[in-house]
């Protein structure tokens, strides 16, 4: 009986630390040039969230996700327009209307969509570097922002958030130094 509850232990641990891997892809983005799923990884994380032009909450998400693409250099932020081929150009006019940092991707015959199961969008996906999906969630509301955050940070700081610098309160780069008085 022991030996058998050590096994269903493992088992399951091994199910939580396993992630899914994001299929590799090829879509095109706003200028028609192919972006592959390597293009994106190793910088750092990657928040991938599929979207159509008729989705109300994808449009409510984009500015909240542009925030978190501006906020961490290191994250790569893809939309990806599930549109049909008659209603991209409506959905490219609509990107080109704002100043978004991300990547715009079309994924317009769902290939992508349906391999990972994305029904109704928004539907987001937060990879890390190697490409491994660590988070995924359905729909947007003001407030998700937080938790797709709270994950960006983990994988950016698997050891803890660095704590914030008060300008005020930074040192300069000779303080303590002998003679420091003097530079002053």
């Amino acid at each position: 009986m022991k030996r058998i509850l050590i096994l269903i232990s493992i088992m399951i641990l091994t199910t939580l630390l396993s992630a899914d891997a994001m299929p590799d892809f090829r879509l095109p983005d706003m200028a028609g040039e192919t972006v592959a799923l390597q293009d994106l990884l190793g910088k750092g994380p990657v928040l991938i969230d599929f979207w159509a032009d008729f989705c109300a909450p994808c449009k409510t998400a984009m500015p909240y996700l542009n925030e978190l693409a501006e906020k961490y250099e290191e994250l790569t932020v893809v939309m990806i327009s599930i549109d049909a081929p008659k209603t991209q150009m409506r959905a490219k006019n609509y990107l080109k209307g704002k100043n978004y940092k991300f990547i715009s991707l079309f994924d317009p015959e769902k290939i992508l969509a349906k391999q990972l199961n994305v029904g109704t969008p928004p539907h987001s996906f937060i990879l890390n570097p190697i490409g491994e999906i660590v988070y995924s969630h359905v729909g947007f509301e003001p407030g998700v922002e937080a938790e797709y955050e709270e994950h960006i940070r983990h994988i950016l700081y698997p050891e803890g958030m660095p704590e914030p610098v008060d300008p005020a309160q930074a040192k300069t780069p000779c303080e303590g130094c002998p003679g420091h008085e003097e530079h002053k």
